[in-house]
């Protein structure tokens, strides 16, 4: 595929070379069609156009072969022999000349972009191509004819202009053309828009002819003036606000063909044959303006869809970092409560941790020096107190859990002994009639664990799925490996047959402080969530109520496994 790519990018400039050269020898022939008597000058000279779109499109190292390959193949369309004659080569070479220095100037003080999709681009064409370039090739190609004594001093500056105007129509009508498809093409178009493409260029030809079919004897001098005359711009319009400049020239060049078509046939309203030099230059400035305006409007739009697409872009940006933003508020925040509770609960726990040693040691003290309280009606209360006492034991240690940072000392080994380690534990302080389902993939590669801290997360999970069941049902368990992220871990997932949690709950089991059951601290699941964070892991929940709950864990594989 790379072998294949590079020989096709090897062989792009010379099949530009060709396709220009081509097209220019061509144009030649065109333009020999174009002749308008008296005069016997052209009303647009192609070759002008397609010259100077291939130097734009052509890399300036490549400049010397296009123009050569030009030279040639233009003075041969001249005279359709071999070898040329000096004269047609230095005819092919002025051409060659004007179109040289328009794409300097062109390339150099516009940058012009061969979309022709900015207002700039457009000026730039008429002003330094079909103004100065053109001139400066009007005057080459003038001078010679001069200095071979083909032409008179009293003619110089009819012929010129002449020169001048064929060369400046070519570059507004043939370049554009060029430009606008060979720079992009119609990439992403569909069906539906190639149609009404097409509608248009065949409603625009249909006007035009409809308006030039006349022949000039039975059409008064004025015709030239009627506004049947500028049927076509509606269609120009047409093309530059559905197609920008691609549309716009292709229409620019239906409206020249048929019209030049008919006016050198002598017909239509700048035909007429009592004032050729007139009908000429009408005909012409129709043209030009027919394709100014319709580049024009292409490009301003072109502009404003830019500037839609950059800005549309821009709020996009914006969007996506107040997304940003806001969550990076909420994490901070999210942290400096935690921050603030975990400092809270260091404290309280630190506070309630020695009046609750002494109360334990009071009450094992009156079990040994008073026997007969132990025994008789005070045993009750003695027992609560034990009760008690370890319940609220258990809180403090929740939270000295939840206060104390969070830092596994990782080292990779199985997982399997750890989950199950966890699990029986869980079912040793649960109640009865609970059937347990196993799947372990014991052959998973080593994980990188803190096996005590993931013992704690894994016994709150397994604890609170056995506690969902209080009247027994049926606890499964899988472990088996999964890809998150593009990366390899292994996927714990405990699910239960209980009662399940209602959206709202399951929104706010991982929040701390939070619980449904009136002994409990609210802390588990939070600890939970940051021991497997603490792992590089996730974990999530998922319920119905009446159905049961699942929590899944994904731990990443241990570094150098697979």
């Amino acid at each position: 595929m790379h072998t294949t790519g590079s020989n096709r990018r090897r062989w792009q400039p010379l099949a530009r070379l060709v396709f220009f050269a081509t097209a220019y020898a061509l144009s030649f022939k065109l333009g020999g069609l174009l002749v308008l008597p008296p005069e016997n000058v052209s009303a647009m000279w192609p070759p002008s156009g397609v010259a100077l779109a291939g130097l734009l499109l052509t890399r300036y190292r490549d400049w010397p072969a296009l123009l050569g390959a030009s030279l040639l193949t233009g003075a041969f369309a001249l005279h359709s022999s071999w070898p040329p004659s000096p004269s047609l080569l230095l005819i092919a070479a002025g051409n060659l000349l004007e179109a040289l220095a328009g794409a300097f100037l062109l390339r150099r003080l516009v940058g012009v972009n061969p979309s022709l999709d900015r207002v700039r681009d457009v000026l730039g064409l008429v002003g330094l191509g079909a103004v100065v370039s053109a001139a400066l090739g009007a005057t080459v190609g003038v001078g010679m004819l001069l200095l071979r004594g083909r032409l008179e001093p009293e003619g110089f500056w009819h012929t010129w202009r002449v020169f001048w105007v064929g060369d400046a129509m070519g570059v507004l009508v043939v370049t554009p053309l060029l430009l606008t498809w060979r720079a992009g093409g119609a990439t992403g178009w569909t069906p539906r828009r190639w149609w009404e493409l097409a509608t248009l260029l065949g409603c625009l030809a249909l006007a035009t002819h409809g308006v030039f079919r006349v022949h000039t004897s039975s059409m008064p001098e004025a015709a030239a003036f009627h506004p049947a005359t500028y049927l076509a711009f509606p269609f120009m319009l047409w093309a530059a606000l559905r197609f920008e400049a691609r549309g716009a020239a292709m229409a620019t060049a239906v409206l020249a063909t048929v019209a030049l078509w008919h006016t050198a046939h002598g017909l239509g309203p700048f035909a007429q044959a009592a004032w050729h030099t007139l009908s000429l230059a009408f005909l012409q400035s129709f043209l030009a303006s027919a394709s100014m305006c319709g580049l024009l409007l292409a490009s301003a739009l072109g502009e404003r869809r830019r500037a839609q697409q950059e800005v549309s872009h821009l709020n996009q940006e914006l969007r996506e970092s107040l997304q940003t933003l806001a969550a990076t508020q909420a994490k901070l925040v999210r942290r400096e409560r935690m921050a603030a509770l975990g400092e809270l609960s260091a404290t309280v726990a630190h506070e309630v941790r020695n009046p609750l040693a002494v109360i334990a040691n009071a009450v094992a003290a009156l079990r040994r020096l008073v026997p007969q309280a132990a025994q008789g009606h005070a045993a009750p209360l003695l027992g609560i107190m034990d009760e008690e006492v370890r319940r609220l034991d258990v809180m403090v240690n929740d939270l000295l859990d939840f206060a104390r940072p969070v830092e596994p000392r990782l080292r990779p080994q199985p997982l399997p002994p750890v989950v199950e380690g966890a699990l029986e534990a869980s079912l040793r302080s649960g109640p009865g009639g609970i059937t347990v389902a196993r799947t372990v993939t014991q052959e998973l590669p080593p994980i990188a664990v803190d096996a005590q801290l993931l013992h704690v997360a894994l016994s709150n999970l397994f604890t609170n799925a056995v506690q969902a069941m209080p009247s027994g049902g049926t606890l499964t368990t899988r472990l088996e490996p999964d890809t998150r992220a593009g990366m390899p871990h292994a996927r714990l997932t405990i699910s239960d047959t209980g009662h399940g949690m209602a959206p709202e709950v399951r929104a706010r089991i991982f929040e701390p402080f939070f619980t449904t059951r009136a002994s409990g601290t609210g802390l588990g699941l939070s600890i939970v969530r940051r021991i497997v964070e603490g792992h590089h892991g996730e974990v999530s929940v998922h319920s119905t109520v009446g159905q049961g709950t699942t929590f899944t864990v994904w731990l990443p594989y241990a570094a150098g496994t697979a």
